[in-house]
């Protein structure tokens, strides 16, 4: 190989990695975050639909014991929001699934990785740092159905 040919796919390969740092750049400065949703409630299908400024998650149906998953790189600004709409037979509710508020609730500045886990009750919706049995107390309620 010649030595033209050598320095031009050395020239490719840092471009190409500056480029792949670039891209990734948030999750070297930021948490890696996973959001579970969990539907709790006996005999009830879910409609979830998750969505930030910049990304619509379309609606998924969960029913008893199944969930939702998405995962995504805290924006390095601290700004990330995602907000979820819950509706079931009767009722609805609306609430942020990820923002500074729940950021700082799984402590997520000062990990990796970052998991949240959402628990939809008859009751209302419950938070966690793990997943946990769904009768367990530990869960933390941040609010009701509409």
């Amino acid at each position: 190989m010649s030595i033209s040919v050598t320095k031009k796919l050395c020239s490719l390969f840092i471009v190409l990695s500056y480029f792949t740092c670039f891209v990734i750049a948030d999750c070297i400065f930021t948490s890696y975050v996973t959001v579970y949703i969990y539907n709790g409630i006996p005999d009830s299908t879910i409609d979830v639909h998750v969505k930030s400024g910049d990304d619509d998650l379309g609606h998924h149906n969960i029913t008893l014991s199944l969930g939702y998953d998405f995962h995504f790189c805290e924006s390095i600004f601290g700004n990330t929001l995602f907000m979820g709409d819950f509706v079931d037979n009767s009722r609805s509710a609306h609430f942020h699934v990820y923002d500074d508020d729940v950021a700082n609730n799984m402590d997520a500045s000062s990990v990796d990785f970052t998991n949240v886990y959402w628990l939809l009750k008859q009751d209302g919706y419950y938070l966690s740092k793990e997943f946990k049995p769904y009768d367990d107390p530990s869960w933390v309620y941040r609010g009701s159905w509409e």
